[in-house]
């Protein structure tokens, strides 16, 4: 078998200039290339420490010097481990090696992104008060996002407002034969909804263009984030925040 030599830090052409240090994004999961943005357990921004990782996957025929002078299989994917700086708390990360920032790359620096995390990001607990149907089409959408699957998490996302109109539809908007009059008719009919609609036809565009990549083109995963943000905004307006006003007028009645 032929061994192949690589070199597990840095892959650049003699000459070539020093890799730039890679943005910073606040909005974006933390891993080994940028461990800095939101927690996934806390919800905070916070700075994260690495504490170590480990090989997940390797690449075929591929084999480095080792600090004792012996050889090493090269990875393509580890696990890393994360500590919030707020909270505390642990987190995992499976990366992805790139080089030069591109999958596969053959030349430049090489940096490890993150593919999945756990605790799944934005699962947040929604509690009793939102539909059993409405909570479990989210949490499928955040664990998309969280794979890395946009298309699939803007498509959940659509079911998630297609739950949320028929539980709180009226008859004449339930009765529409799709969901864009569904939505036009709740608006038209008053309430809560009504502020929402912008929103809900928002996530249902982005919803049919996750279906229907062939038509519309992918989605990316910026674009999935702010839906699946969205979405949440929405069950919090419409089930988690009347709620807790319903328990406090409670708590205060004599």
């Amino acid at each position: 078998m032929n061994k192949s030599f690589y070199t597990s830090h840095i892959l650049r052409n003699p000459g070539a200039p020093e890799p730039e240090q890679p943005t910073r994004d606040p909005d974006a999961l933390p891993d080994s290339a940028d461990p800095s943005g939101p927690c996934p357990r806390c919800g905070r921004p916070s700075n994260f420490e690495i504490k170590g990782n480990g090989p997940l996957t390797y690449k075929a025929d591929l084999f480095t010097s080792l600090p004792d002078g012996g050889m090493g299989r090269v990875p393509s994917e580890r696990v890393s481990i994360l500590v919030c700086g707020y909270c505390q708390q642990g987190l995992v990360v499976v990366e992805e090696e790139r080089v030069g920032g591109v999958r596969g790359g053959k030349g430049g620096a090489v940096t490890w992104h993150g593919i999945h995390w756990w605790p799944t990001p934005g699962a947040r607990a929604l509690g009793a008060d939102v539909p059993s149907k409405v909570a479990a089409a989210y949490d499928e959408a955040v664990r998309a996002l969280s794979a890395r699957a946009p298309n699939a998490s803007v498509a959940m996302c659509r079911t998630a407002i297609s739950y949320i109109v028929e539980d709180h539809g009226s008859p004449q908007a339930q009765a529409k034969a799709d969901l864009k009059g569904k939505i036009k008719q709740m608006v038209n009919d008053g309430g809560p909804m009504a502020a929402l609609g912008d929103w809900a036809t928002h996530v249902r565009f982005y919803g049919n263009a996750g279906a229907h990549p062939d038509l519309f083109g992918d989605v990316s995963v910026d674009e999935a984030q702010e839906v699946v943000r969205l979405v949440y905004s929405m069950i919090e307006v419409l089930y988690v925040l009347p709620a807790n006003i319903a328990k406090r007028q409670a708590e205060r009645r004599p």
